[in-house]
């Protein structure tokens, strides 16, 4: 569910740069990878160069909405399950570019794209490839502090590139498994 929830960013994000900046050609821009992975940015082995890299670097889960119900009635039967987990993911996008000002204008795209979209979903982005989930995603800008930044780029062990840092909510992970079934309860008599 995670990575679906970030390939779904993914391709929503890479269409709208694409569609943005017709330029940058037709190859992925778009990537999804570990930035503490990224070389020195004008080295040759530097794979990621000249692309948006989105990297997943913290979860938390959302613990304001962990009262869910252990049952559901389905077909007359009720069903026990544990309910699902909601989870926030934290998306740094760094854009690695050897020319600076491309960098910073990729990163503005990123932010416009967010801005565009109140939610991403499967229904507001057909033709993913990934399946028919039902993931919905509402990101949020989320600013560090100084300290934060430093504490973060110094974990990736990297240099501080152009990014941003959002927050997705609501990611739920609810595992197919049914727990128990039973019978529906529809009276009680007593006999004496």
């Amino acid at each position: 569910m995670i990575f679906d929830a970030m390939r779904l960013i993914q391709v929503a994000l890479q269409r709208y740069i694409l569609e943005m900046e017709p330029e940058l050609g037709a190859g992925p821009i778009v990537l999804i990878d570990n930035i503490a992975m990224a070389e020195e940015l004008g080295g040759p082995n530097n794979q990621l160069n000249g692309h948006v890299v989105m990297s997943l670097v913290n979860l938390q889960e959302e613990t304001t909405l962990k009262n869910s119900s252990y049952y559901r009635l389905e077909n007359n039967r009720t069903i026990y399950q544990n309910p699902p987990i909601h989870l926030n993911l934290f998306i740094l996008f760094s854009a690695l570019h050897n020319k600076y000002d491309t960098a910073l204008r990729l990163l503005s795209r990123v932010v416009e794209f967010f801005q565009s979209q109140t939610e991403i979903s499967f229904k507001a982005t057909p033709g993913t490839g990934i399946g028919s989930r039902d993931i919905r995603i509402v990101p949020d800008l989320y600013s560090l502090s100084f300290e934060q930044l430093n504490h973060l780029w110094g974990s990736l062990g990297g240099k501080q590139v152009p990014f941003v840092l959002y927050r997705a909510r609501l990611v739920a992970v609810e595992a197919q498994k049914r727990q128990a079934e039973s019978e529906v309860i529809t009276g009680i008599s007593i006999n004496e």
